[in-house]
């Protein structure tokens, strides 16, 4: 049996809502969630949804963790420091995550937590540039960090209090590395998850609830993967509640 259902997904001060046709085992009632698909020819279509799903995938795990006044870094390479290829960059790289944890441990008495990709791509023309890497972190771990890095080769944004990153999300992943098999991004263990509601039964036509105050940040028409039958998803940041 197939119905409409809803469920939200829950990171930090972002909540994503999902409306979409989902098969019921009539055994335990318990819907399974089916894939979603933007519209267009099949591989475009599906391209796009990879991409719109790894972006929403990072923004929930920086939504999750990170807030004003952490820190976007980029890492750049000097013309002498510049790895030989990627294989290099990867072990070179491990090895200074290494350094900056035994180092955070040994100043603050934590290991940091990040999230870091590296980069090969101008995000606007998809031609390939000089490798870097972008690193979401607090800013203690900064302090620590630029010990590590030179500092010439060192930039960086404070986060500001949006509540939402999906901006930075997409930056990075249309800058990221597209070698086959290669992750966009790695993190340090024990980043906190988005929460996924149960979903629960709703009728066509029925008003998506955002709460009074809340920030709408996007609302899409997609469809569904099976069926064709349309589906929405919608985007918001809930208001900080003032003390």
């Amino acid at each position: 049996m197939r119905r409409l259902m809803e469920y939200k997904i829950i990171s930090g001060r972002t909540v994503e809502i999902r409306r979409v046709m989902m098969s019921v085992r009539k055994e335990d009632d318990q819907p399974r969630r089916r894939g979603i698909r933007v519209r267009g020819k099949t591989s475009l279509r599906k391209i796009l949804a990879n991409e719109r799903e790894a972006v929403k995938n990072l923004a929930r795990l920086i939504n999750c963790n990170f807030g004003p006044g952490d820190m976007w870094i980029t890492l750049t390479y000097s013309e002498d420091r510049l790895p030989r290829d990627m294989e290099d960059a990867e072990k070179q790289f491990a090895v200074f995550l290494r350094k900056l944890r035994a180092l955070c441990r040994k100043e603050t008495g934590k290991n940091p937590i990040y999230i870091a990709s590296p980069s090969q791509h101008d995000p606007r023309t998809g031609e390939k540039v000089r490798l870097h890497y972008h690193v979401v972190m607090p800013a203690v771990a900064y302090e620590s960090l630029i010990k590590l890095w030179p500092k010439e080769d060192v930039t960086y944004r404070r986060l500001d209090g949006r509540g939402d990153y999906t901006g930075i999300a997409r930056y990075i992943c249309s800058n990221a590395v597209r070698e086959p098999g290669k992750k966009r991004w790695s993190s340090s263990r024990g980043l906190k998850k988005p929460i996924y509601t149960e979903p629960v039964p709703v009728k066509s036509g029925e008003r998506i609830y955002i709460p009074r105050h809340a920030s709408l940040k996007a609302k899409e028409t997609l469809e569904d993967l099976e069926t064709g039958m349309g589906s929405v998803y919608v985007r918001y940041t809930r208001a900080v509640i003032r003390s």
